[in-house]
């Protein structure tokens, strides 16, 4: 019989961590009774509007801040109270703070220059920073001669030169366009991959967190209100927050029929049954008041005789692979269902009365 394996420990290991700024009256509780696990060699985001905390929080790792509360430990290693030189990360800003007057390859050099490494070592680093980012052929051009993009890839080399054992990054693509911006988060996944850091990524983008996140801490209020992967995340939301923050949604108002164990059957607007799948803690009990979230893909169009809801379209919205159709329930609930574009079927008129149709395991209660 095998032995049972240790669990691995964890990258980063915060406890008990909160963050107040100013005394007295002004003082203003910017983290909360944070508790948090990081793995080693995950891609783990940060994810929440601006002034939840998720900024405070990264800095508050990096040393930038001392946390007023808790433990933060790094590879088993306390830190809270240590500087940033004296962590094993490294930081990677919104602006890229690239000194001008160098070459990309001195940019990328720079640090390591500064931790006092041997020149062969600074120039072979260097070259290998370079192959990962695959800005070989800009090794001797100056920032301002290369475009957003590549100056975000440098700065990248630069942080990961010194090899840290975390690499924190603070909404590093906000700055860049659309098109650009979707292709760093591929480059971003890469290089995570390919070079087993661990990287902490802070964004009020929730595309950026769902494609490149082994897991995602939302964030509101100073507190993380849900942990999970990129899927749990957005299919089984456990508070309104998280469903509204995460994706379209479409919030009902529902009639608990029957409790089960891990789901509840309610009556839908309009008279229908369905079932509900429960988030974590939750159990409603029969005849209670419950909202319940159900994402724009998990309905379809249907005949209005067995369709789990009706009513009126207000509006379709053409997003080119897929088509948004805007309902008004009978109770006037809107719902948006999303519909993928096919072929050349044309969406019901505005003011057709249509019968909408829930996958199986659309439902999921939340917390308000």
């Amino acid at each position: 019989m095998s032995e049972p394996q240790p669990t691995p420990q964890p990258e980063i290991e915060i406890t008990g961590l909160s963050k107040v700024f100013g005394q007295g009256s002004a003082a203003f509780k910017a983290l909360t009774d944070i508790e948090l696990n990081i793995r080693t060699a995950e891609f783990f985001t940060l994810l929440g509007p601006s002034g939840c905390g998720k900024t405070t929080l990264l800095r508050v790792i990096a040393g930038f801040e001392q946390p007023s509360q808790g433990s933060v430990r790094i590879n088993g290693q306390e830190v809270a109270g240590l500087g940033p030189n004296a962590r094993p990360v490294n930081t990677v800003f919104q602006s890229y703070a690239l000194f001008p007057h160098m070459t990309v390859a001195q940019n990328i050099g720079f640090g390591l220059k500064m931790l006092g490494r041997p020149a062969d070592e600074v120039a072979a680093t260097t070259a290998d920073m370079l192959k990962l980012v695959q800005m070989e052929a800009m090794a001797d051009r100056k920032p301002s001669e290369i475009s957003g993009g590549q100056q975000q890839r440098v700065a990248l080399a630069r942080a990961l030169a010194p090899q840290p054992r975390v690499l924190l990054l603070d909404e590093p693509l906000s700055a860049l366009d659309l098109k650009l911006r979707k292709e760093m988060q591929t480059e971003l996944k890469r290089l995570q991959t390919e070079t087993g850091i661990t990287f902490v990524f802070v964004t009020h983008d929730q595309e950026e967190a769902l494609t490149m996140s082994d897991r995602i801490a939302v964030m509101s209020g100073g507190r993380i209100l849900q942990l999970g992967s990129p899927s749990e995340i957005y299919n089984s939301p456990s508070e309104r927050f998280v469903a509204d923050f995460i994706g379209d949604t479409n919030f009902l108002k529902v009639k608990v029929v029957e409790a089960l164990t891990e789901t509840v059957n309610v009556r839908l607007p309009g008279g229908a049954l369905h079932s509900a799948r429960l988030p974590d803690g939750l159990r409603p009990a029969a005849g209670d008041d419950v909202s319940v979230v159900v994402r724009p893909e998990q309905a379809t169009l249907g005949d209005g005789a067995k369709a789990h809801l009706t009513g009126t379209v207000t509006n379709s919205v053409f997003f080119g692979t897929d088509t948004h159709i805007h309902v008004n329930l009978e109770d006037g609930t809107p719902f948006t269902l999303r519909r993928q574009n096919a072929g050349n079927t044309a969406p019901p008129a505005p003011g057709t009365m249509v019968g909408l149709t829930l996958a199986d395991g659309a439902l999921q209660v939340i917390r308000e």
